[in-house]
């Protein structure tokens, strides 16, 4: 237990340095002062060091984790590493700055076919080239609870990305040093199983084998990730310890002597993490099996729970800043939940069908804070999941993938690789089945982070509850109540919100009512589609409705809208309906009078879903809000004038949604009504063509929001626009500027938030 005290006490210090408010702080260093009052002098004397090492190298830690650059330089001696994607036209890949050694992203749109084919032949690993290229921050998030790039980036010391107009491969050199060996060892192994290997069986082998997913179907990934058993297409720690064992079984009948079995897997583990990849759960299987083997040369060997403290000691020694990766969350806590139920919990299983039931509900239990703030969900059948696929991929097909991958440098394998092949589209077909099963998953919304403290200290309670009560129905108990609870308190929330998604160049507002009087979306934002040469199209394009919508409705918890009001059918405001319907059903959809022929439209009731058209005069109301459609007032659709105007009374304060609506529309609306508002949502992107001056003095807004792409090719907003506003005394927030833009409000008080806060 030594080692798992020093670790809780490290990880207190590294939370105090970099998370002072976090109640996770609070937690930690509670456990840490209570593993210290029930320890020895000698266990209280290693964990106050390890704090006091651990607050110095945080100190040190701050000024190291910073670039060496300033973002101003052009001219890059660059080193490409193994990470490197093509993916249709564009390039991604990690490399390394020549010099400095700082790691780096490049991201590369490669111009022809003939360019990629050359790329993909030429970009290995050591390949050190010249380059003229910009240096840009990575994204940040740019809406409520989104995945924020840059700072995940930033946990493993990548603080720039490069964009060159051009890779000059005339200006490149291969550098053949031991450093790139395994890389390049890497590299050749997966594109040779790409080659021998049918598809989907080469996904799953590049991926179980080498740790490489980058070309798995996003479909399929997409279904075990709804089953939370996607843990089992990469490198974990059951596999780790399953290829460990099997290689020094090997040894073993081959006449190696356990002692020089021992020290092979000592040497071949270093260079098992750099094949499968580096991540976090294989860098910590290999250091926990490592700390093991080497201590079986003395008579009192290390236990796994002190092989676990030895591992997160040495990789927060070596990077503090990993913790805050979801992969090291997961990986070192199910790991931990595992370890100490050994001996207790596990031992209750009377057969092994239930002992990987007790695994699986065990793994889930432990992951539950994590997976609900990183995710907003959580898989109800995982457990049945387990106990289906894990087998079949641990025990089935790693060690038949590995044994067809030796021999098909000897020998064909395409007879067998094809019944093995047939064998996984049978489970990818089960996969597919049970993720669309109505209660796969349970949408619960993202905790904040109390409410995730609150979840890790119920966790920890029901793993009590199990070992004391010795069954698992206390446990399930426990946590399903907390969970309904926490699901039931956000849909009957005091609260409400009104929230401007940052979707880019389009339109996306969020309307969530109080006491679950309504959820209202007006407009899903979408891009044009353009025909694509086949070369260029990517495996996964970005969608909005998929990539930002419907992953921040699951955040906020909803599962279905009561209204879906689609001002018009430009694409940039309707474009991605039908995707988002496909995840968020709505039982009303509204859509400007006239526009049922216009394609985006058009696709949605060709998908069997019922619109209907809004109408000037049309009012509804709740026990807290009152709406009101004040435009068209005609059923001839003729583009952005036709938009549907929405007047709302919403959290004491009133509301304009104008759509795209131009200067035309905004004359006759003020001609017809006699009104003023808190909040405008500026019309047509903050182009010159709206918010004429005339119109901003009529309503007199205090606050404007204008929603409209980062660096957009229109030029929106436009300045004519922005100096109406400012003139007329008018706060504006820009979602190009400030990220979404909430209005969070109780009774008829409320605060503005902002994602991205403007210096």
């Amino acid at each position: 237990m030594l080692f798992l005290q020093m670790s809780t006490a490290a990880l207190a210090a590294i939370l105090l340095f970099t998370q002072p408010p976090w109640p996770a702080s609070l937690l930690v260093m509670s456990i840490s002062v209570l593993l210290a009052f029930h320890a020895d002098k000698r266990t209280c004397f290693w964990m106050l060091g390890t704090f006091a090492l651990f607050c110095c190298t945080m100190s040190f830690q701050e000024t190291r984790n910073q670039s060496v650059f300033t973002g101003e330089e052009k001219d890059w001696i660059i080193s490409f590493t193994d990470d490197v994607r093509i993916d249709g036209d564009r390039l991604i890949a990690g490399v390394s700055e020549s010099r400095s050694q700082e790691m780096l992203r490049l991201t590369y749109r490669i111009e022809s076919k003939e360019e990629k084919e050359l790329l993909k032949s030429h970009l290995v690993p050591g390949l050190t080239c010249r380059i003229q290229a910009d240096a840009d921050f990575p994204n940040e998030a740019r809406n409520p609870g989104e995945f924020d790039y840059r700072s995940y980036l930033e946990s493993s010391r990548t603080f720039f990305v490069l964009t060159p107009e051009r890779i000059p491969l005339d200006q490149c050199a291969l550098d053949q040093s031991l450093r790139y060996i395994p890389a390049a060892w890497r590299t050749a192994s997966i594109s040779h199983i790409h080659k021998f290997f049918p598809e989907p069986l080469s996904h799953v082998a590049a991926a179980l084998l080498f740790g490489d997913r980058s070309a798995g179907s996003e479909e399929t990934i997409e279904d075990y990730e709804r089953l939370g058993i996607v843990h089992i297409l990469s490198i974990s720690g059951l596999h780790v310890t399953l290829l460990t064992g099997l290689l020094f079984y090997i040894l073993i009948r081959a006449g190696v002597t356990r002692e020089q079995a021992r020290i092979f897997l000592l040497a071949a583990l270093p260079l098992y993490v750099l094949l499968a990849g580096a991540s976090p759960p294989v860098v910590r299987s290999c250091l926990m099996t490592g700390a093991i083997l080497l201590t079986s040369f003395r008579t009192r060997t290390l236990s796994a729970s002190g092989a676990l403290g030895v591992s997160f000691l040495i990789m927060t020694l070596w990077n503090p800043f990993v913790i805050f990766q979801a992969g090291f969350q997961l990986s070192f806590l199910v790991t931990f939940a595992l370890v100490l139920s050994t001996g207790v919990i596990l031992k209750q299983a009377r057969n092994s069908i239930e002992l990987s039931l007790y695994v699986s509900v065990l793994s889930q239990l432990a992951a539950l804070p994590i997976l609900l703030f990183h995710f907003a969900e959580l898989s109800i059948i995982s457990p049945l999941a387990n106990l289906l696929f894990v087998p079949f991929y641990s025990f089935l097909m790693l060690p038949v993938l590995l044994l067809l991958f030796s021999l098909s440098f000897f020998i064909p394998i395409s007879t067998v690789a094809s019944l093995t092949n047939k064998g996984l589209l049978v489970m990818d077909k089960l996969a597919a089945t049970m993720s669309d099963w109505p209660f796969a998953v349970l949408v619960t919304g993202q905790p904040g982070m109390k409410a995730a403290a609150f979840f890790a200290a119920v966790s920890i309670l029901s793993l009590f509850l199990w070992e004391q009560m010795k069954s698992m129905k206390a446990s399930l108990i426990v946590c399903s109540a907390v969970l309904i609870g926490f699901v039931l308190f956000n849909r009957y929330s005091p609260h409400g919100q009104i929230t401007f998604l940052d979707i880019g160049q389009g339109d996306s507002i969020f309307i969530q009512l109080p006491h679950n009087e309504g959820h209202y979306l007006i407009d899903t934002g979408g891009h044009i589609p353009f025909e694509k040469e086949e070369w260029r199209k990517r495996k996964k394009e970005f969608s909005v409705g998929r990539d930002t919508v419907v992953p921040f409705l699951k955040r906020e918890g909803v599962v279905k809208l009561d209204k879906l009001i689609l001002t018009h059918a430009d694409a940039d405001h309707a474009g991605a309906a039908a995707e988002v319907l496909r995840s968020i059903p709505a039982e009303e959809i509204i859509i400007s009078p006239g526009s049922a022929e216009v394609d985006v439209i058009a696709d949605i009731i060709g998908a069997g879903l019922k619109v209907r058209e809004g109408m000037a005069g049309e009012s509804w109301g709740t026990e807290s809000a009152v709406f009101q459609f004040l435009a068209p007032d005609d059923r001839e659709y003729e583009g952005n004038n036709d938009s549907l105007v929405l007047y709302a009374e919403i959290g004491g304060k009133k509301w304009l949604f104008t759509g795209d609506l131009e200067k035309e529309g905004e004359a006759e609306l003020i001609e017809q009504y006699s009104f003023h508002v808190d909040w405008l949502k500026v019309g047509h992107h903050g182009s010159k063509t709206s918010s004429s001056a005339s119109f901003v003095q009529a309503i007199r807004p205090q606050i404007a929001v204008i929603s409209a792409g980062l660096n957009n090719r229109y030029g929106h907003p436009h300045k004519e626009v922005i100096d109406t506003l400012e003139k007329e005394g008018v706060a504006v927030y820009r979602t190009d500027q400030h990220g979404a833009v909430t209005y969070r409000f109780k009774g008829t008080k409320g605060e503005i938030e902002t994602v991205i806060r403007k210096p």
